[in-house]
């Protein structure tokens, strides 16, 4: 999930944020799409799987994305509008190509953002994931399975066990997930692709 967000939203938050007049104007369109909770979409897009026929197991991925992609876009154009401007203009002298502007420049710049983002991104992801594995609108219901999934259907019976043993199960992921994968490629980012 965090992957396929990335793909699609740091090329749109580094346009955003390397060009000072679309970021005054997106910025604050970003924002409001962001502050609209995801999961009042919800119903509309399960009338989407259903109509479609689309596994619940494959749409709770696009529910959790919708939740969490603006953790990846605003951490993108953060880091893409730090980059100096002394920076950029190098680039341009030397007339570098698409591939490699990215490749030397704008990913080394952002990599820090993207990992700040990533990680909220993931832990969102897993709170999302109670709420998009199970979803019912009037007499429609959908469900996968899941820990979030586990998470919710004990909630509802009320097994206080369940619920949890779910959710420390959950807690211990992301903070594994974190100490196995996210902090050690934050550091990776402060130690090699810091602009001093």
């Amino acid at each position: 999930m965090i992957f396929v967000s990335s793909l699609i939203w740091v090329p749109v938050g580094v346009y955003i944020g390397m060009n000072p007049k679309i970021s005054r104007i997106m910025q604050p369109v970003v924002q409001i799409l962001a502050s609209f909770p995801a999961n009042f979409v919800f119903p509309f897009a399960m009338m989407w799987f259903m109509a479609w026929h689309i596994d619940l197991g494959w749409g709770s991925i696009i529910l959790m994305a919708l939740g969490t992609q603006w953790y990846i876009l605003f951490n993108v154009i953060a880091g893409a509008s730090a980059i100096p401007d002394d920076l950029r203009e190098m680039a341009r002298s030397f007339r570098l190509n698409r591939m490699l502007k990215w490749k030397t420049l704008v990913l080394p710049a952002i990599f820090g953002s993207w990992c700040t983002g990533g990680i909220t991104a993931a832990g969102g992801a897993w709170n999302a994931s109670i709420v998009s594995e199970i979803v019912e609108y009037g007499k429609n219901h959908m469900a996968t399975q899941g820990l979030g999934a586990y998470i919710t259907n004990a909630t509802t019976v009320g097994d206080s066990v369940k619920t949890l043993v779910g959710v420390t199960v959950m807690s211990l992921i992301v903070v594994l997930s974190n100490r196995l994968f996210w902090t050690p490629l934050q550091r990776y980012s402060e130690k090699r692709f810091v602009l001093n």
